[in-house]
């Protein structure tokens, strides 16, 4: 399956072009990107909207973002490279394209040889031959530990490791309700 033919949830979308999902739920709110299903699935075309947005680093408003989004949905639809934005302005979507295309494909081709087992991690997928979490290596960089400390305590994980297993929590929240704060007994007085 190519990519262009895909679709993804709203944390996947922002995982894959990097923006919070906050801002991917914003636009879903707003009606710019179209999701026809519930929960909503979004389009590889939203996919390059979002990466694009992020890479102008513009604020828009809600009307020129729904403008710019059809314009690139409807470059994505018919291959073509570039989108009239106004009479000085043009975006390239191209490389834009070939990011999340390469990105999307490169990371399911990864998460294949993931393993899954309920005898394994109680079915959290885990890296080949190996009883480490994805989810465990992916957290710790997502609270800003560097590649090359958890490489010390892991030298097996690939480069391509550490940057979709970041990507993977991103993608694949936690499911259920956070766990409760502790909070010290109250003294009597």
């Amino acid at each position: 399956m190519k990519a262009i033919d895909e679709t993804f949830t709203p944390a996947e979308a922002s995982a894959f072009s990097d923006i919070p999902v906050r801002r991917v739920h914003k636009e879903l709110e707003h009606r710019i990107i179209e999701a026809a299903t519930s929960p909503p699935r979004l389009s590889f075309s939203a996919l390059v909207y979002l990466r694009a947005l992020e890479l102008i680093g513009l604020e828009l408003a809600v009307h020129d973002r729904a403008e710019v989004y059809r314009r690139v949905a409807d470059a994505v639809r018919s291959s073509a490279t570039t989108v009239p934005l106004a009479r000085l302005l043009t975006l390239d979507v191209k490389p834009v394209v070939d990011e999340m295309e390469d990105r999307v494909m490169r990371f399911q081709r990864w998460k294949k040889k993931l393993v899954t087992s309920d005898d394994i991690m109680g079915g959290e997928p885990v890296f080949p031959k190996r009883r480490l979490t994805v989810r465990r290596v992916g957290e710790m960089l997502e609270r800003g530990e560097s590649p090359e400390v958890v490489r010390e305590d892991y030298p097996y994980l690939t480069d391509e490791d550490l940057e979709f297993a970041r990507l993977f929590v991103r993608a694949y929240p936690r499911v259920g309700r956070p766990p409760a704060v502790r909070q010290a007994p109250r003294c009597c007085s």
